[in-house]
């Protein structure tokens, strides 16, 4: 199949390629680099350095007339969406609009939406299925929340939609620098033998989802499936017990300090992949222990 993949050089992006040029796909990568690195892309997709929010964009998805759109590009800092919320809207909400609309012009099949788990807040049910309320602490999430909600209302008849709301993924690729994934962030220290920064207590939960896993998620989204699909373990890990598996991997004592907390930061967050299992013939096949140890040793090799 012809598929585009917006945010293709980023940190899931790029490990997608790769996915899907090795099924045999025929694959267009589009990614403006701001965060993304052209070294990442697959050499046997085609790529253009684009933002989603230009004009040229209906013309360059017309031109290849992909059967799939997969949306990954995003202004992802949730502090640079708290401080600049138009900056965020601008990309996450009028730049996918500007997709979705070059989507439905060149009436591709199926547009496949990369969302967050971060959608449901402070959820009282742990882990959190779909069915549990929203809660959008940042403008950031609150864009994702919205697209999605744009997908559902002007798609109709016209084009098949999945979202998958992903837990916190890390692994290979993912960036240390900026609003990176904490264990991206902790690993890099590690290597460089620095101090590891905890924002409170660093009792606060997340549900760590390896990235090979979530890419199969995405693979799976391309079958005759729709509607909104949390991906995640299920699990949660407290920052503390993640330092200590990093501590046991890296064979360092590692030290620690702590700092304030950040308001409206989720203290708890796990997701129910349930749905993802029954209907995307879909589960985590990475425990946090083996993919911590594949990312480690990324990172250290990469030195």
């Amino acid at each position: 199949m012809k598929i585009l993949v917006t945010g293709g050089a980023g940190f899931i992006g790029s490990n997608l390629v790769d996915a899907l040029v090795a099924l045999g796909h025929q694959v267009f990568v589009i990614d403006d680099l701001s965060t993304g690195k052209q070294e990442y892309v697959n050499s046997r997709a085609k790529f253009k350095q684009l933002d989603i929010r230009d004009e040229a964009l209906a013309n360059v998805v017309s031109d290849f007339s992909p059967e799939i759109i997969y949306h990954l590009a995003a202004q992802k800092n949730v502090r640079t969406s708290l401080a600049d919320p138009r900056l965020d809207a601008s990309i996450n909400v009028l730049g996918a609009l500007n997709l979705l609309k070059a989507a439905l012009n060149s009436k591709v099949k199926k547009f496949i939406f990369v969302s967050s788990g971060g959608i449901y807040g402070d959820s009282k049910i742990l882990p959190t299925p779909e069915s549990a309320p929203e809660q959008a602490l940042s403008p950031y999430i609150l864009n994702k929340l919205t697209f999605e909600k744009y997908l559902s209302i002007l798609s109709e008849d016209k084009l098949a939609w999945t979202a998958l709301r992903l837990a916190n993924i890390y692994g290979p690729r993912q960036d240390p620098q900026g609003e990176a994934g904490v264990i991206a962030i902790f690993l890099d220290q590690a290597l460089k033998g620095e101090t590891l920064n905890i924002n409170g207590d660093g009792k606060q939960t997340r549900d760590y989802l390896y990235v090979d896993d979530a890419v199969q998620a995405l693979i799976k989204a391309l079958g005759d499936i729709s509607g909104v699909y949390n991906i995640g373990t299920g699990i949660e890990t407290a920052l503390l017990d993640l330092i200590a598996k990093i501590k046991k991997i890296s064979g360092q004592d590692l030290q620690i300090k702590n700092r304030e907390a950040v308001w409206g930061e989720v203290r708890r967050s796990s997701l129910d992949a349930s749905l993802a299992k029954t209907k995307l013939a879909w589960q985590p096949n990475y425990d946090l222990a083996t993919g911590l140890a594949l990312t480690y040793k990324w990172f250290r090799d990469k030195k």
